[in-house]
């Protein structure tokens, strides 16, 4: 079973515009990869987000990175918040696995 399955269902709700483009993006990495623990979805994520803007993911209020290729017009286009992803995004991507992983049997990290 491939990691992208987490990704089915987007927020209802994102931190700036860049956001939905970002998932789309994890999602669309996430295609090639097998489910992995919670811990390791973190620091995947973190690690993608490094690689594209340069920046260290924190959960500060100021926290954000401008990503040129998920620009699409607006005043935060292109903006990928480190905030909504610490405190919405990955909680909720990491709950969605550790259900997945409980309900195929895996064992939870």
């Amino acid at each position: 079973m491939k990691l992208s399955i987490i990704f089915e269902e987007k927020p209802k709700s994102w931190g700036l515009r860049g956001d939905p483009y970002f998932w789309d993006y994890l999602k669309k990495l996430s295609d090639n990869i097998d489910i992995i623990s919670a811990d390791e979805l973190e620091r995947w994520i973190k690690g993608v987000y490094f690689s594209l803007s340069g920046k260290i993911m924190t959960d500060k209020d100021d926290d954000s990175a401008v990503i040129e290729q998920f620009a699409h017009g607006g005043m935060s286009s292109g903006c990928i918040c480190g905030k909504w992803w610490m405190e919405e995004g990955i909680p909720l991507l990491k709950s969605r696995l550790t259900a997945l992983r409980q309900i195929q049997g895996f064992r939870c990290t």
